[in-house]
């Protein structure tokens, strides 16, 4: 009973220690039984817009109403929206590079690199730095 006993204690310490160190995001999770492809796959919109951790989600929000974005298993990005101009459609390609801790779209031979913040199946927070400003959106599934 004692050997069982300590045996359950070891196991228990191992997973207190080691399943916080599993986070490999800022935002979380801690720990994620799905591989992190599987969670980038979804059809995507924009919840919040943060600029230098400010929320300015209402400045968007035109354009965030209307834009959906895909990401496919087969690594290819569609993303729609609506401008004043009409309905438009971009097709492109997302990676995970730097050991997953990157998302990389490329549409129209254009690479934009975002940090990734937090990923869920169903909620993605990525940071990019365009003209020195920080920029964070969050995303919610479809």
């Amino acid at each position: 009973m004692q050997k069982r006993f300590c045996t359950l204690l070891v196991v228990l310490m191992t997973v207190i220690f080691i399943i916080p160190s599993c986070g490999k995001y800022e935002e979380g999770p801690a720990f994620s039984i799905l591989p992190k492809k599987t969670r980038v796959v979804n059809i995507w919109k924009v919840d919040k817009v943060f600029v230098n951790d400010v929320d300015r989600t209402s400045l968007y929000q035109d354009f965030n109403s209307s834009y959906k974005l895909e990401l496919t298993k087969d690594e290819k990005l569609i993303a729609t929206y609506t401008t004043t101009l009409g309905s438009v459609t971009e097709n492109g390609t997302w990676a995970l590079e730097n050991s997953s801790e990157n998302l990389v779209f490329t549409v129209a031979g254009d690479k934009s690199t975002f940090k990734i913040l937090r990923l869920k199946s169903s909620e993605m927070w990525l940071e990019e730095t365009v003209a020195g400003n920080k920029i964070v959106n969050q995303y919610i599934s479809y």
